[in-house]
Formats: structure tokens, C-alpha cells, sequence
């Protein structure tokens, strides 16, 4: 069974130096009722599985691909080493060194063709389920002239699970790009661009005139790339000072955030990947005005009629895309779009299935940021002894008709 304490003794066996974990970014952990499994769906090593509807951990096959934090609507996984802010730094400065094309490449290609890529030209990952939106529109809204993700044979790859991962993300990606009539779209490719290439194979033997220049330019540029990175990663995840701050156990994470708030609901957050999609959005300027399908937002309507008024949806929800509001004699909660992440926990724990969570999202209302809808429901009703009340889900757990309040 999917417990919250099953949940969060997986995710404390996912924390390593490739991974960080924020157990109380979870739907799961929000809400037990949340079905969120994407990690094990997509985990491309068999480290997170599931087994008679039971989350499994094997932290020894965790290959540090990044596929799973990719995929984790709310960042409760974000990859480290490199975290997104250092892999956006590798991948821009390996654009400008190939003449504004980015590429990004994946271990088992780098390894299929034997030392024939630069290094300084390509942004290099275990595999290409690392990579998300946030990052290819960032490359192509400062400015690069093209973006290739180059694969390997994914059918013979052992992290093949990936491929279902980095296409879909590709696909988003490009439909953004249209939308916001950006002149560049993200390509697909087994083949390298000639630009990257290399003519004799990285440790082929030179003469020592040559191969000291090489190797001294080599040195300082591998220099000058391992301190951006360790900049951007420390701006990540330390303190301000560029030093990691060691990650809070689970258990102490949980605990500190997971305090209701004064309104009731359980603490909000937007994922800075989020926050920089958006970000990388508003330097590409305004969408046309038509609806978004995408992996990244939803919209939710709620049936009036079937609500109780429970407030669960907001609650619960992770992001405050949906959030309580009283106004005199009204109340109800608002809806904005633009901060949804399609974790789909509010439909799961609506005791009544009243939410829809509608696939599609108008471009406008992405950056918009605003509320979209605004609906009043229904005044809460006196369930005193009901099937809902404290009282009846005592009734329940005893199986005792027989208990009374006074």
C-alpha cells in the first residue's frame, strides 16, 4: 500500500550526491490519496519501482540520469551534479564556443563515437531524460541559433525508459517555441553537427609541441567550466556564499514544512524550474492568443452542484493554483492556471469527484499569472454525525454504530 510513511522512506533512500530531495514538495506526501508514481514510471534504471501497488527503492541502480526529477510536477526530486542552474551554464557555454548552436548529448553517443566530439562544444548528460523545458527554452530565448539533442541507439540503451521522457519534453518545448513565435525549434538526432566533431580523436597521439598547447588550453577551459558550475550550484542550493548546505533529513523536512497555514491550507510554493520557463517565456514576448496542450499547466473546473465545500483542492494543492478566498457573504476559491503543475492533486482528493482538471490552457494565461476563475461555492453544511465528521470516520475505524457525541 502507498503510505505516506512508505513514500517518505523512499525518498529518503533517493538522496545522494546526484539527487536532492524535498519530501514536503510530494503530493503524495500533501495528500495520501495523491496517485502521483511518475518517478517509478519513469525511472530509467529500476532504482524506483512499484510492486503490489508499493513504492520500492534499490538506491544501488540509481544511475544518476535525472529522468525522475524531470518528470516530478511539484521538484520534490532535483538533480545535482549538475543541478539546473549549472547545466544551463555548460550548455550556454558550449553554444557559444560552437558558434551559437547548442547540443546536447548523451553518454552512450559520447561513448559510441570514440573521442571525435569537442568537449567545449556540447553539453554532455548521462541521458537525455535529463533535460526539460526550462532549459531549451532558456537556450533559445538568449539567443541560440539552433538546439539539437543528440541520442544514442535508445532501443539498445539500458536506460531506454528514457525514451518516452526526452521526445515528449522536446515536443512541449517546440509547441512553446510556436507559440511564442520563436524562430528556433528543438531537433532530434542521432547525428552529430560537423561543427562538434573532431577530426582526430581525443588522445590520439600529436607532437609534444602541439599536444602541450592543446593540452593547456584544454586545462584552463575545464578550469574555467568547473568554477561556473560550482557558481551556479552553489547559488542553487548553499547558502549565497557558493557552499551546499547539507540537505535536512526527510523527516525534519516534513515536519518544518508541512505546518498548516492561517487560512488552513498547507504551504505553497512555485518550483524555480517553473519560475524560470516563465521567466524565459516573457523574453520571447507575447503568445498568440490559442490554447496550450501541454505536460506543464492545467485548468480546473469544479461541478457546483456536487461540491461540499470541503476546501480540499485548496488544502492540498502544492502550488496555490487553486487557493480559498472570502469576499462579504461569498466565499469559494480561485483558480490560476498559470501556477499549476498538472499534479492532478486536487482531483484525486475531492471526496465527491466535483474537479475537472481540463487538458488545455490559454497561452495568454500563462504569464498572465492572474486569476482566472473565481468560483463561489456552496456554504459548508452541518455534518455533525456524519459520514464525513470526525465522529463518523471514528464509527468507521471501529466498526461501531454505537457511538455518540455530546
Amino acid at each position: 500500500m502507498k503510505t505516506q510513511e512508505a513514500v517518505l522512506d523512499v525518498l529518503g533512500k533517493l538522496q545522494s550526491e546526484d539527487l536532492s530531495v524535498f519530501p514536503y514538495r510530494c503530493v503524495v506526501m500533501r495528500n495520501r490519496n495523491a496517485s502521483c508514481l511518475r518517478c517509478a514510471q519513469a525511472c530509467t534504471s529500476g532504482a524506483i519501482s512499484v510492486t503490489d501497488d508499493a513504492l520500492e527503492v534499490d538506491p544501488d541502480l540509481c544511475v544518476g540520469c535525472g529522468t525522475c526529477a524531470t518528470v516530478c510536477p511539484t521538484c520534490a526530486l532535483e538533480a545535482r551534479h549538475p543541478n539546473d542552474a549549472a547545466l544551463y551554464q555548460r550548455a550556454a557555454r558550449a553554444r557559444e564556443a560552437n558558434g551559437g548552436a547548442a547540443v546536447v548529448v548523451c553518454d552512450a553517443k559520447w561513448e559510441a563515437v570514440g573521442g571525435r566530439i569537442d568537449p567545449e562544444k556540447v553539453a554532455r548528460v548521462t541521458c537525455l531524460g535529463r533535460v526539460e523545458e526550462s532549459l531549451l527554452v532558456d537556450l533559445v530565448a538568449d539567443g541560440a541559433s539552433s538546439v539539437r539533442l543528440v541520442h544514442g541507439s535508445c532501443g539498445e540503451c539500458p536506460r531506454n525508459a528514457a525514451c518516452e521522457t526526452y521526445p515528449l519534453v522536446a515536443e512541449t518545448a517546440n509547441l512553446l517555441l510556436e507559440t511564442w513565435d520563436a524562430p528556433v525549434r528543438v531537433e532530434l538526432s542521432e547525428k552529430l553537427p560537423a561543427s562538434v566533431r573532431l577530426e582526430r580523436p581525443l588522445g590520439a597521439e600529436v607532437s609534444p609541441a602541439l599536444a602541450y598547447d592543446e593540452g593547456k588550453r584544454q586545462m584552463f577551459s575545464q578550469l574555467g567550466a568547473a568554477a561556473g558550475e560550482a557558481v551556479a550550484s552553489g547559488l542553487a542550493e548553499g547558502d549565497g556564499a557558493g557552499a551546499a548546505e547539507e540537505p535536512e533529513s526527510g523527516a525534519r523536512q516534513a515536519a518544518r514544512f508541512m505546518k498548516v497555514m492561517t487560512d488552513g491550507t498547507l504551504p505553497h510554493f512555485l518550483p524555480d524550474r517553473r519560475e524560470r520557463l516563465l521567466d524565459a517565456l516573457a523574453v520571447l514576448g507575447d503568445p498568440a492568443d490559442v490554447a496550450l496542450d501541454t505536460r506543464l499547466w492545467g485548468r480546473v473546473t469544479i461541478d457546483v452542484d456536487a461540491c461540499k465545500s470541503c476546501y480540499m483542492c485548496a488544502t492540498f494543492c502544492p502550488t496555490g493554483a487553486i487557493r480559498k478566498f472570502a469576499d462579504g457573504e461569498d466565499a469559494g476559491v480561485e483558480h490560476i492556471p498559470g501556477d499549476c503543475v498538472k499534479c492532478r492533486c486536487c482531483t484525486d482528493v475531492c471526496p465527491t469527484d466535483a474537479l475537472t482538471l481540463h487538458e488545455d490552457v490559454m497561452a495568454r494565461e500563462v504569464l498572465a499569472g492572474a486569476v482566472v476563475e473565481r468560483m463561489v461555492l456552496p456554504p459548508v453544511t452541518d455534518d455533525r454525525g456524519g459520514a464525513h465528521s470526525m465522529i463518523g470516520a471514528l464509527r468507521k475505524i471501529i466498526h461501531c454504530d454505537q457511538l455518540y457525541e455530546r
